[in-house]
C-alpha cells in the first residue's frame, strides 16, 4: 500500500507544465513610446493653428448684437375685392341720361305730395279778395294732414291767419273754400284749420290727399328731400336738395324742439312743406319768436316733434253692428306699445231702426302716439267713423 502512494506522482510527472512570461524588449517599448509622443505633438499643433484660425470668427459672431428688422409691408396695386369685384362685373358709366331719369323720378314724387299742398289767404274787416287771388292762392302754403270724415284739416303758418276775419283755402286745381281755425299755437307760429268736406266738390276731392306725416327722427344727414310751397317768393314752388344738418334745435316755452336744416335756397318770409323721397311730411316752416335765422336756405321744424300737438284727440265711433271680438283686438294692436300724448276715445253707437243712442266704451282715454297704421285702418273701414281733434 505504502509502495503504490510513493510511486503514483512521478508517474504522470510529464503532463505537468509550467508558462513563463516572455521577457520585456526595451528596444520594441522605446519605439511605441516614441510614435505615440510624436502623434500628441502632432495634434497639439494641428489643434493650435486651428484654434488660431477660427478664434477671430467666432468672437465675431459670439459677441455680435442681433439686428431686428421688420420687412416693410408691400402696398397692392388695388384692393384685391375691388378688384375682383371688378372683374366679376363692371358696372355701366352714368350718363345724362340716368340723370334725366333720377330726375324723373324724383318729379314724381314730388307731384304725387303736391296733391296735398294748399295755399291759405286771409283778409281783414275790410279787405276782399280778386278772383285772381281766389283761384291762385297767393298766401302762405298750407298741407293737409290726416284728417277726419267732415272736415279737411290744414297745418299752416299762424301768421298766415293773423287778425283774420275771413279764411279761405286754395286747392290744387284752383278750387277755394271758406276756413276755421281749429288751434292755433301762437309760440311755434303754427296753426290747424278745418275746411268742411261738404264745400269739396268731387272733382276737386278726386285731385286732392291727405299728407302722411313721416318720423323725422329717422332723417339724416345728406338725405335727399323735396320742398314744395311758397318758399321762393311765389307760390307753388318745388325744389330738391338735402339735409344739411339735422343736429340743431330751438327752445320754445320750456320745450326743445329739433330743426331740419338743407341746403335749398329760400325767402325767409317764405312757407313750406318737406318731404322725403317716399312723399311723406317730415317737417315744416314755423315763425317762433325764438328763432333768428338769417340763413338764405331753408329751415324747418321736425314735424316727430309736433305731431302729438298737432292732433291731441282722436274718437272712433263704431256702429253696435259691427262691433266683435276680431273688432276689438285689431284696434287693441293698432294702440298697444305706442305711448304718447294724443288722447283716444271710443264711442258705441246703436244704428238700428228703433234705438238712436251712444255709449262711451271706455271712460278713461287712452293715450297714444299718433300712428300712420291706425289712421290708415280707419280709413280702410267706412263702417267705422272717428273725429280728430
Amino acid at each position: 500500500m505504502s509502495m503504490e502512494n510513493k510511486e503514483g506522482p512521478e508517474k504522470f510527472s510529464f503532463l505537468q507544465e509550467v508558462i513563463k512570461e516572455k521577457p520585456l524588449n526595451r528596444k520594441k517599448l522605446m519605439h511605441k513610446a516614441a510614435g505615440l509622443a510624436a502623434a500628441g505633438i502632432l495634434f497639439g499643433a494641428f489643434a493650435s493653428i486651428s484654434f488660431c484660425v477660427f478664434q477671430p470668427w467666432v468672437d465675431e459672431q459670439l459677441n455680435a448684437e442681433e439686428e431686428i428688422t421688420i420687412p416693410k409691408d408691400e402696398e397692392p396695386e388695388e384692393h384685391p375685392q375691388e378688384a375682383k369685384a371688378e372683374e366679376e362685373e363692371r358696372e355701366p358709366e352714368l350718363t345724362l341720361e340716368n340723370f334725366e331719369e333720377l330726375e324723373r323720378a324724383m318729379y314724381q314724387v314730388a307731384a304725387e305730395a303736391n296733391k296735398s299742398i294748399v295755399s291759405v289767404t286771409s283778409a281783414g274787416e275790410d279787405d276782399n279778395w280778386t278772383e285772381e287771388e281766389r283761384k291762385e292762392g297767393t298766401g302762405a302754403c298750407g298741407v293737409i294732414m290726416p284728417s277726419n270724415s267732415r272736415e279737411y284739416l290744414i297745418l299752416t303758418m299762424g301768421s298766415a291767419i293773423k287778425d283774420a276775419e275771413q279764411i279761405q283755402v286754395t286747392f290744387g286745381d284752383g278750387a277755394s273754400c271758406d276756413a276755421a281755425v281749429r288751434k292755433k299755437d301762437a309760440v311755434l307760429g303754427i296753426a290747424v284749420l278745418a275746411v268742411d268736406r261738404n264745400q269739396v266738390s268731387d272733382s276737386t276731392k278726386n285731385q286732392i290727399q291727405e299728407a302722411v306725416l313721416g318720423n323725422s327722427n329717422m332723417t339724416y344727414k345728406g338725405d335727399v328731400v323735396i320742398a314744395l310751397g311758397s318758399l321762393f317768393g311765389y307760390s307753388k314752388g318745388m325744389g330738391y336738395g338735402i339735409i344739411s344738418s339735422n343736429k340743431n334745435t330751438v327752445s320754445v316755452a320750456d320745450r326743445v324742439y329739433r330743426l331740419l336744416d338743407t341746403d335749398i335756397p329760400a325767402s325767409r318770409q317764405g312757407s313750406g312743406v318737406l318731404f322725403n323721397i317716399d312723399g311723406e311730411v317730415i317737417g315744416f316752416t314755423f315763425a317762433a319768436e325764438q328763432v333768428t335765422d338769417e340763413s338764405s336756405t331753408l329751415r324747418v321744424l321736425a314735424v316727430s316733434d309736433v305731431k302729438e300737438e298737432l292732433v291731441q284727440k282722436i274718437t272712433i265711433i263704431i256702429p253696435l253692428s259691427v262691433l266683435n271680438t276680431a273688432l276689438v283686438t285689431e284696434l287693441a294692436t293698432l294702440t298697444k306699445e305706442s305711448p304718447g300724448n294724443t288722447e283716444l276715445y271710443f264711442k258705441v253707437t246703436d244704428d238700428s231702426d228703433t234705438n238712436h243712442m251712444s255709449v262711451d266704451l271706455i271712460s278713461r282715454p287712452i293715450k297714444l302716439s299718433v300712428g300712420r297704421d291706425l289712421i290708415t285702418y280707419l280709413k280702410e273701414r267706412p263702417e267705422l267713423g272717428f273725429r280728430i281733434n
